[in-house]
């Protein structure tokens, strides 16, 4: 299994990117623009197991307004969300992908006064073989994004 293209493919259905609108209209206000430390840990058994990754990226009111809570790129055009359901401050979806990299996710995401925290269980597929993985992401403001 390519477990380094599975990997790639996780970060970009973790970063909580290209919502269709409605979840972006629901999620609005949750989030404000800045400078945001990433924290994320991923953990596939029987593959590439433990992995953690740190990074910082800025947020703009235009990434808010269209729903993108990172840079993560735009959705797969082979996957799908659903079943979108906003509370309070939680958020939940799942997420389909279909093709070469199958994949099923379910995601809850809770805004935080300084940021938002991230759980996902995934079940992808390749080539016959199935692989679950967990990932925790956290998404912490810190400040003003540097000026250019």
């Amino acid at each position: 299994m390519k477990t380094a293209a599975l990997l790639a493919l996780a970060a970009l259905v973790a970063t909580p990117a290209a919502f269709a609108q409605s979840p972006a209209q629901a999620m609005k206000g949750k989030m404000k623009p800045g400078l945001y430390a990433y924290k994320m840990e991923m953990d596939m058994p029987g593959g590439a197991g433990k992995q953690n990754m740190n990074m910082q990226q800025c947020v703009t009111d235009k990434d808010i307004e269209g729903g993108q809570l990172g840079k993560g790129g735009e959705m797969p055009k082979n996957c799908e969300m659903k079943d979108f359901k906003m509370s309070g401050n939680t958020a939940s979806y799942k997420m389909a992908c279909k093709g070469e990299f199958e994949m099923n996710a379910d995601t809850d995401i809770t805004f935080v006064p300084d940021g938002f925290r991230m759980n996902m269980k995934m079940q992808m597929a390749q080539g016959g073989q199935k692989m679950n993985m967990t990932q925790k992401m956290e998404g912490k403001y810190v400040g003003p994004c540097p000026k250019k």
